[in-house]
């Protein structure tokens, strides 16, 4: 075997290994000793990974005459400073996804919320566990995306958004914080006269 086949063949070794690593990784995650999969109910995540830290519920869809017949829960890992808060999404009862965001935190320090903190990229959770509920609040569903061609498919994805209402005082304005599918996409003063 000459020199340049044994490093296409090393190449493409590498390539397969890569490629289930990365088909893997979406698959199944640790959680402490154990493993949960896309997939899982609701009360394996709680056996294997204890009581989320924070839960957000979303109408997913309704009836008319029914009311809502789908959710979507985010629930919310924190697992200090050292790691990656992981948000896990439910649709019906069904884990769909995992994601990892910024790092934790101590419960301790999730106090002393000001104007300054609110931004973009932090996750509801966050936002809720140093600043409080908020005011007052809308939930709407927005598509984003578009129809490639008319009547046919479309890359059309409808996520929920919230409008959260905050307040810092006589000498502050209220902040709006949008939220798109559970993240800070961005923070306005709203300016109106209380």
């Amino acid at each position: 075997m000459t020199r340049s086949a044994a490093n296409r063949a090393l190449r493409a070794v590498g390539l397969v290994v890569l490629v289930l690593m990365v088909g893997s990784a979406g698959a199944a995650f640790r959680c402490g000793n154990s493993l949960v999969d896309i997939g899982d109910w609701p009360v394996e995540v709680v056996e294997r990974c204890g009581e989320p830290d924070y839960v957000a519920v979303y109408p997913a869809q309704s009836v008319p005459g029914l009311g809502i017949t789908e959710t979507i829960e985010h629930w919310y890992y924190n697992p200090g400073p050292q790691g990656l808060i992981r948000r896990l999404e439910f649709r019906n009862g069904e884990l769909r996804r995992e994601r990892s965001l910024g790092y934790g935190f101590y419960p301790s320090t999730a106090r002393g919320c000001n104007s300054r903190f609110l931004r973009e990229g932090l996750s509801e959770f966050e936002v809720v566990r140093r600043c409080g509920e908020p005011l007052s609040e809308r939930i709407y569903w927005r598509a984003f995306g578009h129809s490639r061609y008319r009547g046919t498919g479309s890359s059309v994805t409808v996520i929920p958004v919230k409008e959260w209402l905050f307040e810092f005082g006589s000498n502050e304005f209220r902040r709006v914080v949008i939220l798109k599918n559970g993240l800070v996409t961005e923070v306005r003063s709203d300016d109106k006269p209380r």
